[in-house]
């Protein structure tokens, strides 16, 4: 079968056709992403309370992923927590509902941590004993050693407390909108009410928990016992030490030891990149603390 390029593939380049079939083209893109960005809630309100019946972060116990990926990446691991639950068949399908059972923790200040190195914990907030007797039994397939996708990750258990809570909803599509309107709307909006209401000089911790069906978020800012949140990880201070050194693009997550063999014409490609980084003032990684990652 042919298809419309095939047909007009001997029509010059600036065809009157093709420059309408261009301008079409993205005028459709830019309809379909305009509605995708809204129903994620482009234009909503993030609107923080405090003093409501609902502000406050249940707690429990909880069997997670510790993930240290970028935020975007918890929908991931939220999908294979439903499917190693039941939750969600092979086709995608919710057979149950998952507000206020799947959580994510987010640990780190992205604006801190380099590109792709924050740190996230996805699971359950345990309501019954099968649920965590079912992810517990996955961790059997999983290597002590782990990997980097969330199915090569094994389950751990911890305890989150009860506590006061800042508390927000926002719409959600489970898409890349979602994903994006999370790290640079939501979770700067907490920071910014965080340090607006004299909360702390510390990053604040954000816990969601979303629901397709209702196509809806719950962020919750907990008042207090934040190191708690940590689940006896390093908290987000001790972390960010690492990367105090850390130059300009390896914060924007480029590595250079990448390029370390590659050769244009017999000259070093990594030498040209790093030699260019300097003379740009933006100074070389402190090799020491690269060696901690």
């Amino acid at each position: 079968m042919l298809n419309y390029h095939e047909l007009t593939m001997n029509e010059p380049r600036d065809a009157p056709a093709r420059r309408q079939q261009f301008t079409v083209i993205c005028l459709i893109m830019a309809l379909y992403s305009a509605h995708c960005a809204l129903n994620a809630g482009l234009l909503s309100p993030v609107t923080i309370v405090t003093n409501d019946d609902t502000a406050t972060f249940p707690g429990g116990e909880f069997v997670y992923k510790l993930m240290t990926k970028d935020y975007a990446a918890s929908s991931g691991t939220l999908r294979t927590i439903k499917e190693d639950l039941g939750m969600e068949d092979n086709g995608g399908n919710i057979r149950e509902e998952t507000v206020d059972v799947l959580y994510t923790v987010l640990l780190d200040d992205a604006a801190v941590v380099p590109g792709g190195l924050t740190r996230f914990a996805s699971g359950v907030l345990v309501t019954n004993s099968d649920q965590k007797r079912r992810l517990m039994d996955v961790n059997v397939g999983i290597a002590e050693s782990g990997g980097s996708h969330s199915k090569e990750v094994r389950y751990e258990v911890g305890s989150l407390p009860k506590v006061a809570a800042a508390v927000a909803q926002h719409p959600y599509t489970d898409g890349a909108f979602s994903a994006i309107l999370q790290t640079y709307k939501i979770i700067p909006a907490f920071q910014k009410y965080a340090k607006e209401h004299g909360m702390s000089e510390e990053s604040p911790i954000i816990i969601s928990t979303c629901s397709v069906n209702q196509s809806m978020c719950t962020f919750y800012m907990p008042l207090t016992k934040r190191n708690k949140f940590f689940l006896g990880k390093q908290t987000a201070e001790e972390y960010a030490q690492i990367f105090h050194s850390v130059g300009f693009f390896e914060k924007m997550g480029i590595d250079f030891t990448e390029f370390s063999n590659v050769k244009v014409g017999g000259i070093n490609f990594s030498n040209v990149l790093t030699g260019a980084k300097r003379a740009l003032g933006m100074g070389a990684a402190n090799t020491a603390g690269k060696s901690e990652l």
